[in-house]
């Protein structure tokens, strides 16, 4: 009896601790994109409740919004501007005080999280997402499949976060114009001349630039075995 009792008494308080609590979402920079055309966007958000992963058309003009989160562990949301868009992203753990400000540095890995929420939320929502923050001056620079491997099987903490290698690419197919970046920790760049030769100095991932002027966006994409390509079409935001 004494054994049942002790265990419905762990059994209310786990519950008690896995409630539905309010987080406010601010956007914490203008998007460089907001700067560029002089005005807001609109976004898609995309988070992990701590039941399912759910989506939210953010409308263009909104700031802050406010959500609400099982508290049982951390959660992770991304906003896509255009809904296509590189993401801005944050996160909320227990002993937060509430308020997530969601900026661009954050994006990439926010998003990753949001889908591995929903894919081993009892592996992912343990880790200590202050931590790696602390730890890790660009978040860019983080191999997502062997960090995503390790937090899976238990392994990661601060001083074994696995690391990609920059590299060196080349394009001389981008047309001229000032190519502003979608991120403030990505550089722009400008071509003076069509044909000339344009280097990224960049870890694997994807980097999108606007040419206002051309009305063009351009992805670049770095794999991690090293395939390089460039692609050019019209801008989402005119």
């Amino acid at each position: 009896m004494a054994l049942f009792i002790a265990l419905i008494i762990s059994l209310l308080a786990s519950c008690s601790l896995d409630i539905p609590i309010p987080v406010t979402l601010v956007i914490g920079e203008e998007h460089p994109f907001e700067e560029l055309f002089s005005r807001d966007l609109w976004y898609t958000l995309s988070y992990f409740d701590g039941r399912e992963e759910r989506t939210l058309h953010i409308e263009q003009g909104t700031r802050e919004i406010v959500i609400r989160v099982y508290s049982g562990g951390l959660r992770a949301f991304a906003m896509k501007p255009m809904g296509e868009l590189g993401p801005i992203g944050g996160f909320f753990e227990p002993g937060d005080d509430g308020t997530v400000y969601l900026k661009g540095a954050s994006g990439d890995l926010a998003d990753l999280m949001v889908s591995a929420l929903a894919y081993r939320k009892e592996a992912v929502e343990r880790l200590s997402m202050g931590q790696v923050l602390e730890a890790e001056d660009d978040l860019r620079a983080i191999d997502e499949t062997e960090f995503l491997s390790r937090i899976y099987d238990g392994t990661l903490t601060s001083s074994t976060i696995p690391h990609k290698e920059r590299r060196l690419i080349g394009f001389d197919s981008i047309p001229e114009g000032l190519w502003v970046s979608e991120r403030y920790d990505t550089p722009s760049f400008a071509v003076e001349m069509s044909g000339d030769e344009t280097v990224f100095d960049i870890y694997p991932g994807a980097y999108r630039y606007i040419c206002k002027e051309r009305g063009l966006l351009l992805t670049v994409v770095l794999t991690e075995d090293g395939d390089a390509s460039a692609s050019i079409r019209e801008s989402p935001i005119i």
